[in-house]
């Protein structure tokens, strides 16, 4: 695994120092673009304001850090937005659960990750957590979508803005870590560097590398379209969109003049001279719709993808 982002050491360096001089708010925000290590840095916060000492960073000696490094500290709350909404009921149970004295520490520390993702009940229930803050509590949110906060939770919170990433900073941290090197060959993807390591995580990094030689290959006719949806099914199915209409979308912007991946320039010389560009427009829009509709009825994936690459 890397070690914590660059880009993300000037932040939490300013929190370890207001932690050090008692001066630290007991409600952030760490905001940024989706990707860029909010989720990354909220954890480092946390492990930093469960530790018992005075200091701003993590001893990784006492009890409350040995705990925490076996995911095991009774005075620790998570709440992943990620996967589904946040209701009201999941944080009342909560607050509920950190009234109490610390059990271990100083600290109680609650964690909601993309926090954007709580009902309006939800986002009450914890604006009301933060007008009456429980002794020695801290709530640590992460947003990509801030804006879709209440204005008032805003207002409560010491705001953490993450910078983004440049693509070079982003292959120099892949570097560190030689099994995340071959990541960099999906910049045509995302730049996104924590969407990046979420896809080796989830196992997905071979279904995106693979795609643009297996869409060369169908398009210069050395395989058939049914080659190209070979192994797709309802649990991939939105992978295979998002990586070819990020393919299109890399195409268009070259038309304009933009820069192209080296993965993909074979692929946009037979896409342009087969197709206009407003022809190009036209496929993305048909697979981001493709994908919407495959979420929402019990299309086939497969017939409805295929319908689709024979418009290439």
């Amino acid at each position: 695994m890397v070690n914590i982002a660059q880009w993300l050491i000037p932040a939490l360096q300013q929190i370890q120092t207001l932690k050090s001089q008692s001066r630290l708010s007991h409600a952030l925000l760490i905001t940024g673009a989706d990707g860029v290590g909010q989720e990354s840095l909220a954890r480092e916060v946390v492990k930093d304001l469960m530790c018992e000492s005075q200091q701003g960073k993590a001893c990784g000696l006492c009890h409350s850090c040995q705990l925490m490094k076996a995911d095991s500290h009774p005075d620790f709350r998570v709440l992943e937005g990620e996967t589904g909404t946040i209701k009201v009921d999941q944080i009342r149970l909560l607050v509920k659960q950190i009234s109490q004295k610390p059990q271990v520490g100083k600290n109680k520390v609650v964690l909601i990750t993309h926090a954007q993702a709580m009902n309006i009940n939800a986002a009450n229930a914890v604006l009301k957590a933060l007008e009456e803050p429980a002794d020695h509590t801290f709530f640590v949110l992460t947003s990509s979508q801030s804006s879709q906060l209440l204005p008032t939770i805003r207002s409560r919170c010491l705001l953490v803005k993450v910078p983004t990433p440049t693509t070079r900073d982003v292959a120099e941290w892949l570097q560190q870590d030689a099994s995340l090197q071959p990541l960099s060959q999906l910049f045509w993807l995302t730049t996104q560097p924590y969407r990046l390591l979420a896809l080796e995580q989830q196992g997905k990094t071979a279904l995106y590398t693979e795609l643009p030689e297996k869409l060369y290959a169908m398009l210069t006719e050395v395989s058939g379209v049914s080659d190209m949806v070979k192994g797709i099914d309802s649990k991939n199915i939105d992978d295979y969109c998002n990586g070819l209409a990020a393919i299109l979308h890399q195409c268009i912007c070259r038309s304009t003049g933009s820069d192209l991946a080296p993965a993909l320039e074979p692929i946009y010389q037979v896409l342009i001279h087969r197709l206009s560009i407003q022809t190009l427009m036209q496929r993305y829009q048909a697979l981001q719709m493709l994908k919407s509709d495959l979420q929402k009825t019990n299309l086939n994936p497969i017939m409805q993808l295929t319908h689709e690459l024979n418009q290439w």
